[in-house]
């Protein structure tokens, strides 16, 4: 069950030592932060990786958040910078190796661009599903969680995300 409290006090309960508050709001961020990281890296293997490196480099980091309201953006921050660092890192890797667009039925050879633009068009509590279940492999509860609604809407929510998708990949 997702607990009523907002970020601001998860975050005050955390910086008192209140480890459980703390597992919440990763509960709560994390899935969105992969979803993200997904959408840039397509590496669902390095995303776990950065993705467990980003909950610790934001624990330590977390006196330096000056506005609970924004841990949101702050979280991604952390993230995206060592997202970042990997791929300075890792020159050489591909980052394109889970998304394909082969559930589109093509083999455009520019479909993961597209993709990312389409998807990035969508409104965006359906980009989030799409991004979720797709790129972050999340279904059932783990989605409805990461979306905070029941898991009947969640799966809803990301079929008529997925139906509009498809919809404006064949219009184009």
């Amino acid at each position: 069950m997702d607990d009523p409290r907002g970020d601001a006090e998860l975050i005050a309960d955390a910086r008192s030592g209140d480890h459980a508050s703390w597992t919440i709001l990763m509960r709560r961020h994390a899935p969105r932060l992969a979803a993200y990281l997904g959408a840039r890296l397509r590496r669902p293997d390095v995303v776990e990786g950065l993705v467990g490196e980003s909950v610790v480099a934001a624990w330590l980091h977390l006196p330096e958040l000056d506005d609970p309201a924004g841990f949101s953006a702050f979280f991604r921050r952390t993230g995206a910078g060592l997202a970042m660092r990997w791929a300075r890192e890792h020159p050489d890797e591909s980052l394109d190796s889970s998304l394909s667009t082969a559930r589109l039925g093509t083999a455009d050879p520019h479909g993961i661009e597209r993709l990312d633009r389409l998807i990035g068009s969508l409104e965006e509590t359906r980009r989030m599903a799409v991004e979720l279940r797709w790129r972050g492999g999340l279904t059932g509860s783990e989605l409805a969680a990461a979306l905070r609604t029941t898991p009947e809407a969640a799966e809803k929510l990301a079929n008529e995300a997925e139906s509009t998708l498809l919809a404006k990949w064949d219009a184009e």
